[in-house]
């Protein structure tokens, strides 16, 4: 009888083991500069994480726009701009009529697998779709 406790406590820690190495890792940076002119602060906060997404996790506030006619919200929504990390509602991600399937007409960049562009207000969000986690912005690209 001993040693079937021994095996199953065996199993159990190699489990837990292999479940802590398959979790994702972040980390976040966070930086001050004061201005020796007039004394302000700015700050950025930089997040790191080991989901395959890191060249591809940054705002960008578009320097070019586009005239893709007006944003047509699903019913019962109202605009909010997200920012990366942050998810986008169900409601967003099950309306086919957002993503920007031409996103090379918009200079966006291909999005890896898993990941696709959408529109939301004026705004490019690269997004998960399996999670909703937004992972790149392109602020104001459309007017």
């Amino acid at each position: 009888m001993n040693h079937k406790w021994t095996i199953l406590a065996a199993s159990a820690l190699a489990l837990s083991l292999g479940t802590a190495s398959a979790q994702t890792y972040e980390k976040k940076t966070t930086t001050t500069q004061t201005s020796p002119d007039d004394g302000t602060q700015t700050t950025t906060t930089t997040t790191e994480r080991n989901d395959g997404y890191a060249t591809y996790r940054k705002t960008v506030t578009a320097t070019h726009h586009f005239d893709a006619g007006r944003f047509e919200a699903p019913a019962g929504y109202t605009y909010t701009r997200y920012t990366v990390g942050e998810r986008v509602p169900q409601v967003i991600l099950s309306s086919d009529g957002l993503v920007l399937g031409d996103y090379a007409t918009y200079r966006l960049t291909p999005p890896p697998r898993g990941l696709e562009w959408i529109r939301v207000g004026n705004d490019a969000l690269l997004v998960d779709r399996s999670t909703g986690e937004v992972i790149q912005t392109d602020y104001t690209l459309f007017r």
